[in-house]
């Protein structure tokens, strides 16, 4: 499948003249990585942005339940836990997958200007790519609405599609902006939820977070990419300068936002803040209004990013398909011995509703029809995110089980080069040396039958895994819920992703066959590991 970056570069090949990009790379993108979605902006500018994945297995209607906000704080009102959902409007190559984009960069002074102000008489220089502050939320939304019907006059083509649909340039919602600033589904569940990103190796929280403290920037504002980006490749998603959101401000009331909607909400923490003050939950209400000025509020310190979201219908067959999408996300799995139970309590409540004298009785009837479907909803929501950590696990297993074996196929391979040494410690007549290689065989040949001994248990707990998947869960929601995993986990390496093939082939015999033959799970297992040998050989002789 081409790339986005690849689709996108033979889209700006055929731009018109008026849409060509005549910015220096380095400051529009000064750290260009695969991946990257560069779209032209008026005066040969350009602006980068970044996929945000969030597959999922329910179709048209589907989203991710997220975690946001942080425990303990000493502000649960402001920053408190509370469960959102995302979901992105653009498919990528067909797969049970969703995403938006949100743009690498906080919007420059100078990307704000193209769009906005006449084309000056020189390219911008680097200093003119300092985020773009003082803004209002209306100003950064005409901004967005300007850039976009510019894109689609000049290069509609650059712009994601999905359906019969285009996509179109915006504020990102706070839950995007959360989600992409912890990591999404880049990071594992410990590390989205840690307060900072996660570091490399080596690295200082200053070189990913431009903070207030002296070891930091210290209230200097950064150019757009200074400082080394975040898990999604997004940089300054916390400080440098707070970010305006599309969502209206609302506190946070034991699990969820108030129904209150204040101000404007800014996300991330700038420049001045300090670094203690600075976490992924970090969020500020901002009056929209400066009473004393009789003003729109500015701040020299609160700029913005740009996210490419769609439409929510994006084609008839979908609109037409997604009644029957609601209707199965609230669905029963076949397997489970309740499901006669909750289906007659819906056919009883639709005999009430129709029989029903006055329309206050249909709508309350309805009400609890609806309460309970939201309810199935809720549990199939929660029934699924354990099947999906019951497959990762089983991965899991199944990643240590090869690992074993790998190891049995390395010591098996040094043991042939020990017999070519021993064989030319014979032929040289150097006793010494041979009984130096003689006692390298006898310490070595026992790990062979010990390495390989050691996968057995592994193995039996995937299988365990497998067999109480099949006996509990019809095959078309594993199928279901194994794309989604399959999606996450293929992207850690070959090995993960061999695995994850493995578990799909092996919940289909399971299932087909009635049981689980683990002799053939195992040869399968072996095959993986020689695989990944081989391919780790190639490596090294290269």
């Amino acid at each position: 499948m081409r790339s986005l970056y690849l689709s996108a570069l033979m889209c700006l090949l055929a731009l018109p003249a008026w849409a060509e990009i005549t910015w220096k790379e380095s400051y529009y993108n000064p750290s260009p990585a695969d991946g990257d979605l560069v779209l032209p902006m008026p005066c040969g500018g350009a602006m980068t942005f970044r996929r945000v994945d969030t597959p999922n297995s329910d179709g048209v209607l589907g989203d991710i339940p997220v975690t946001f906000g942080e425990e303990g704080d000493a502000q649960p009102y402001l920053t408190g836990l509370r469960t959102s959902f995302v979901s992105g409007a653009f498919s990528d190559g067909g797969k049970a997958a969703g995403g938006f984009y949100l743009a690498k960069y906080e919007l420059a002074q100078a990307q704000l200007d193209a769009v906005m102000e006449p084309c000056p008489e020189r390219p911008p220089r680097r200093r003119g790519f300092v985020p773009a502050v003082e803004l209002t939320k209306l100003e950064a939304q005409q901004f967005a609405e300007k850039y976009t019907l510019w894109l689609l006059e000049n290069a509609p083509n650059v712009l994601p599609r999905e359906g019969e649909t285009q996509g179109y340039v915006r504020l990102p919602t706070e839950a995007e902006w959360e989600f992409a600033a912890r990591g999404g589904l880049s990071v594992e569940e410990v590390h989205f939820r840690a307060p900072l990103p996660r570091l490399a190796e080596g690295q200082e929280i200053a070189e990913v977070v431009a903070s207030g403290d002296a070891n930091s920037v210290n209230g200097k504002v950064q150019v757009i990419g200074s400082l080394e980006p975040g898990p999604l490749g997004l940089h300054d998603m916390l400080g440098n300068v707070s970010e305006i959101v599309a969502t209206p401000f609302s506190l946070v009331r034991n699990g969820r936002l108030h129904g209150q909607v204040g101000g404007f909400v800014k996300r991330g923490g700038d420049a001045r803040t300090p670094l203690a003050s600075i976490t992924n939950a970090t969020r500020y209400e901002v009056a929209p209004f400066d009473l004393a000025a009789k003003a729109p509020s500015r701040d020299r310190f609160t700029g913005t990013r740009m996210a490419i979201g769609g439409l929510a219908i994006t084609s008839r067959a979908q609109e037409d398909a997604m009644g029957d999408a609601l209707e199965a996300l609230s669905a029963l799995d076949s397997k489970l011995g309740n499901l006669a139970t909750d289906e007659q309590v819906l056919k009883t409540l639709d005999e009430l509703r129709a029989e029903a004298a006055t329309q206050s009785a249909r709508t309350k009837l309805a009400l609890v029809a609806a309460s309970v479907k939201a309810e199935r909803d809720a549990r199939n929501q929660r029934r699924n995110g354990s099947i999906r950590q019951i497959l990762r696990m089983g991965t899991l297993f199944c990643d240590r089980a090869v690992g074993f074996y790998i190891d049995t196929i390395a010591i098996r391979e040094l043991l042939k080069a020990y017999e070519d040494e021993r064989q030319k410690a014979i032929a040289s007549g150097d006793g010494e040396y041979l009984n130096q290689v003689l006692d390298a065989i006898a310490q070595d040949t026992p790990l062979v039958e010990q390495e390989f001994a050691k996968a057995g248990p592994e193995q039996l707990t995937y299988g365990n895994l497998i067999e109480g998947l099949a006996k509990d869960y019809s095959a078309e929601l594993l199928a279901e819920q194994i794309r989604t995993v399959r999606d996450q986990i293929s992207t850690l390496g070959a090995r993960e992703a061999a695995c994850v093939g493995a578990l799909q082939t092996h919940l289909a015999t399971r299932t087909v066959g009635g049981f689980l033959d683990m002799d053939l799970v195992a040869l399968d297992f072996q095959a993986i590991a020689k695989d990944i040998y081989d391919e780790i050989s190639k490596d090294i002789e290269q």
